[in-house]
C-alpha cells in the first residue's frame, strides 16, 4: 500500500470512530476558555494537547473507550463510498458559461456551477438507512470516501459470533437519485440489492458494483466501487487463512478466513431456492383465486383487483408485499402529522416518470420515494398507509374509481386524472371508513347509512374522492369487493362478511418475500438559519421590485414581523390537525399596536420548498389569504404597491420541520401605514 492509500484509509478511519469530532471539541472548549477565536490553528499547541490527553486519561479511567462509536455486543457492517465509474448515460455537456445562481435551495449540496447536476446515494441495511452529500453527477462520481456504520443484530444480549451472520439474510439496499441542478423533477438513475455476506469470508472486502439501471436502460448505469468491513473482528479466532495473490515479483498477503466461502455460496444458493419454492407455490394459488372470483359473476373480470404491480427495478411483487408499518419516533406526532407529511412531498407527474426511463405503472416502493422526495398518488397512497399502521390504525389502500367530479370538473386537459384511484382507508367501525385523500390531506367518513360526511368544516363541499370500490388490502390481508353493486355510497365495509368480500389467504402472504420498508431520516437542517436566510432573501427580492416598479425604498418593521409568528404556527396546526387556536389574541395584538387611522394588510402563503425565487413569484402571480385591519385585499401584489405616510412592511418566515428535509415554510408579508388618499 502506497503512502497516499495508507493517509486515505487512516482518515477514513479516524472519521468513523468519531476521533476527530472528539478533538474538535476539546480543541474549541480550550479556546472558549481562554476567550479566543477557534480557525483550526490559533491555539496554544501545549494547552491544547494537554487537554486533549486529560480527556482521554479521564476516558480511560471511567472504564470507557474513547475512539469507539460501538454499542455494546454488536457488530457493524462498515461501508466505505469510493466512488463510481463508468456513468456514461447520465452524462450532461458542460456549460462553459455558466450563470451563477444567487440563492442555495439545496438542503445538503454546497457546491458550485455544476450544469450536470448532482448525484445523491441512499443506503439502508435492516433498521439504519444513510444519505450521502450530493456530489457532481459525472463520469466518474467521486463520493469522498465516506464511510458508513450498519448495525448488525444490535439487539443481540451477547457479541453475534461471525458464522451467525451468515443467517442474516438482510441486503444492502442501494438507490443513486439524480437531482438537476436548476430544479425539475429528479431521476432514479439505479436501484440495486447488494449481497453484503461475501464480507464473511475475510472480514474484508473491496468490489465494483454494477448498478442496475431502471426503466428503458439496459444494462448497469454504472460502477460504484465500494469497501466493506465486519467490526470488531477478533484474529485469534481465526481457523485458516489464504495467500492473495499480489503484483508479479512480489510476494502475496495472508487473508484470515472467517467463514469458508463454499458456506456463503451455500447458503445464498439455499435461500433462494426456497424463495423459489414459495413463489412457485404462491403463484398458483393466486391463480386459481383470481378465477375463483371472476367466475362469481363477468362483470368482476373488469374491476380493478390488483394483485401484482411492478417495482421501480422492474421486478413483479403481490400488493401487499408494497406496504410495511413504518414509525418515525420523534420525528411525526400523530397520524395528522404523518398525513400532513405526505402531502408536503412534491408530486411528480406520470410522464415526467416515463421521460425518464421509469414505467408509468410501476410503484416506486417506500425506499425509492424517500430517495426521491417526490412521487405519484399511488406512492403517497402507499407511504400513507405504512405510516398509519405504524401508529395502529387499521388502515388499508383502497383502489376503486374515481369520483367524476374530481376527475374532471373544472381542470384543464393536462390537470384530469386518470379514472383508476389509490386512497387510504382506516377502519373506524365494522360498518364506518374514513377516507383520506394522500395527496391534499382531506378526510372523510363514510357508511352505508349516514353517507358520505366530510371531517372538516374546511372541506365541507368536498365530495367523496371514489365513485365506486374494488378491493381494499394491506401488508396482511386483501379483500375483493363481492357485491354486486360497486358504489361507494352503497358499500357494505364489514371485511369480515365473506358475503360481501373475498379474502386472500394470510398464510400464503406471511411466507412471501417483501420489499423493504423505509427508515426516515430526521431533518437535516438547521431552521433558525433557513428562516433567518429565506427572511433576508425575500426582502431585497422586495425591496428590488419596488425600487424598480414604483421607485421608492421600503422600510421593514422588526416588532411588527414579531407579531405576525403566532399567526404562521396557528396555520400549520390547521392544515396538520385542522384546528385553529390563538385568533383572538393574534387580532388582539394588531389592533392594539396599529395606530388610529392606519391601514393594516397581511397576505401569508404556504411552499413545501425553500426556494426564496420560486416564493416570491408566488407572491405575484398567486391570491393569499387576506388577513386585513381596514381595507382588505386578496394578493402580495397590493401590499407591494402600498403607498402611505410611515409606512412599514414586515416579513416573518417559519420553517416546520419533517422527515427527509421535507418541510412546510410559511411566508406572510405585511404592511401598515397612514392612507392619506
Amino acid at each position: 500500500m502506497d503512502g497516499g492509500a495508507l493517509q486515505r484509509d487512516l482518515d477514513a478511519r479516524l472519521r468513523a470512530e468519531g476521533i476527530f469530532n472528539k478533538v474538535k471539541d476539546v480543541i474549541r472548549s480550550h479556546c472558549a476558555e481562554s476567550s479566543k477565536e477557534f480557525d483550526g490553528f490559533e491555539v496554544n499547541e501545549t494547552a491544547a494537547m494537554t487537554s486533549i490527553l486529560t480527556y482521554i486519561r479521564d476516558q480511560a479511567s471511567r472504564g470507557l473507550n474513547p475512539t469507539s462509536l460501538k454499542a455494546p455486543m454488536r457488530r457493524d457492517l462498515v461501508v466505505y463510498i469510493d466512488g463510481g465509474k463508468a456513468f456514461v448515460d447520465n452524462l450532461l455537456d458542460q456549460d462553459p458559461q455558466e450563470v451563477k445562481v444567487g440563492f442555495d435551495t439545496s438542503p445538503t449540496f454546497n457546491g458550485g456551477g455544476d450544469r450536470e447536476g448532482t448525484f445523491e446515494l441512499t443506503m439502508q441495511l435492516g433498521g439504519h438507512r444513510v444519505r450521502t452529500q450530493r456530489v457532481r453527477a459525472t463520469v466518474e462520481p467521486d463520493f469522498g470516501g465516506e464511510c458508513y456504520r450498519f448495525p448488525l443484530q444490535s439487539g443481540a444480549e451477547s457479541m453475534p459470533s461471525i458464522d451467525s451472520l451468515l443467517d442474516l439474510r438482510l441486503p444492502l439496499h442501494i438507490r443513486l437519485v439524480k437531482r438537476e441542478k436548476h430544479g425539475g423533477n429528479p431521476t432514479l438513475i439505479a436501484c440495486q440489492e447488494f449481497e453484503w455476506r461475501k464480507v464473511l469470508v475475510h472480514g474484508k472486502l473491496q468490489v465494483s458494483i454494477p448498478l442496475k439501471g431502471v426503466g428503458n436502460l439496459k444494462g448497469p448505469a454504472g460502477l460504484l466501487e465500494i469497501r466493506l468491513e465486519i467490526r470488531p473482528l477478533r484474529l485469534p479466532a481465526i481457523k485458516e487463512s489464504v495467500e492473495e495473490k499480489g503484483e508479479e515479483g512480489k510476494m502475496g498477503i495472508m487473508l484470515p478466513v472467517f467463514v469458508p466461502e463454499t458456506s456463503v455460496e451455500k447458503q445464498i444458493e439455499h435461500e433462494q431456492r426456497v424463495e423459489a419454492g414459495v413463489l412457485r407455490r404462491f403463484f398458483a394459488y393466486a391463480k386459481a383465486w383470481w378465477r375463483e372470483y371472476s367466475q362469481v359473476r363477468p362483470s368482476h373480470r373488469h374491476r380493478l383487483v390488483r394483485l401484482f404491480a411492478r417495482s421501480s427495478d422492474g421486478s413483479q411483487g403481490f400488493v401487499t408485499t408494497f406496504l410495511n408499518p413504518i414509525q418515525a419516533p420523534r420525528m411525526l406526532d400523530s397520524s395528522l402529522h404523518a398525513a400532513r407529511f405526505v402531502t408536503l412531498i412534491p408530486k411528480i407527474p406520470e410522464i415526467s416518470l416515463v421521460g425518464a426511463g421509469i414505467d408509468a405503472g410501476a410503484w416506486r416502493g417506500s425506499q425509492t420515494h424517500m430517495a426521491l422526495r417526490g412521487g405519484t398518488q399511488s406512492d403517497k397512497a402507499l407511504l400513507l398507509t405504512s405510516l398509519l399502521l405504524g401508529f395502529g390504525l387499521d388502515a388499508y389502500v383502497c383502489i376503486g374509481i374515481r369520483n367524476r367530479d374530481d376527475r374532471g370538473k373544472n381542470k384543464t386537459e393536462k390537470d384530469i386524472q386518470p379514472p383508476e384511484a389509490m386512497v387510504v382507508i382506516t377502519r373506524v367501525t365494522r360498518a364506518t371508513v374514513c377516507i383520506w385523500e394522500p395527496v391534499t390531506g382531506r378526510r372523510g367518513q363514510l357508511d352505508a347509512k349516514s353517507g358520505w360526511t366530510p371531517i372538516t368544516q374546511a372541506s365541507s363541499n368536498w365530495s367523496c374522492p371514489l365513485e365506486s370500490v374494488h378491493c381494499v388490502f394491506n401488508h396482511q390481508q386483501l379483500y375483493a369487493n363481492l357485491q354486486p353493486i360497486d358504489k361507494c355510497d352503497a358499500c357494505n365495509w364489514d371485511l369480515g362478511d365473506q358475503t360481501k368480500w373475498k379474502a386472500f389467504s394470510q398464510e400464503a402472504i406471511q411466507v412471501l418475500p417483501r420489499f423493504p420498508g423505509v427508515v426516515l431520516l430526521p431533518y437535516s437542517g438547521d431552521r433558525l438559519e433557513q428562516e433567518a436566510k429565506l427572511e433576508m432573501n425575500l426582502k431585497e427580492l422586495v425591496a428590488q421590485h419596488r425600487k424598480d416598479e414604483l421607485k421608492v425604498d421600503t422600510i421593514w418593521s422588526d416588532s411588527l414581523a414579531y407579531m405576525l409568528t403566532p399567526a404562521l404556527a396557528a396555520y400549520e396546526a390547521e392544515r396538520c390537525t385542522k384546528t385553529t387556536y390563538g385568533n383572538p389574541e393574534f387580532q388582539q395584538a394588531i389592533k392594539r399596536n396599529i395606530p388610529v387611522g392606519h391601514v393594516f394588510k397581511a397576505v401569508p402563503f404556504c411552499f413545501n420548498h425553500r426556494n426564496p425565487r420560486r416564493m416570491f413569484t408566488a407572491f405575484l402571480g398567486l391570491q393569499g389569504k387576506s388577513v386585513s385591519k381596514g381595507t382588505g385585499f386578496p394578493s402580495a401584489v397590493d401590499i407591494l404597491k402600498s403607498k402611505g405616510d410611515s409606512i412599514r412592511f414586515a416579513l416573518r418566515v417559519r420553517v416546520f420541520k419533517y422527515p427527509e428535509d421535507i418541510c412546510a415554510v410559511w411566508a406572510i408579508l405585511a404592511v401598515k401605514y397612514r392612507d392619506v388618499d
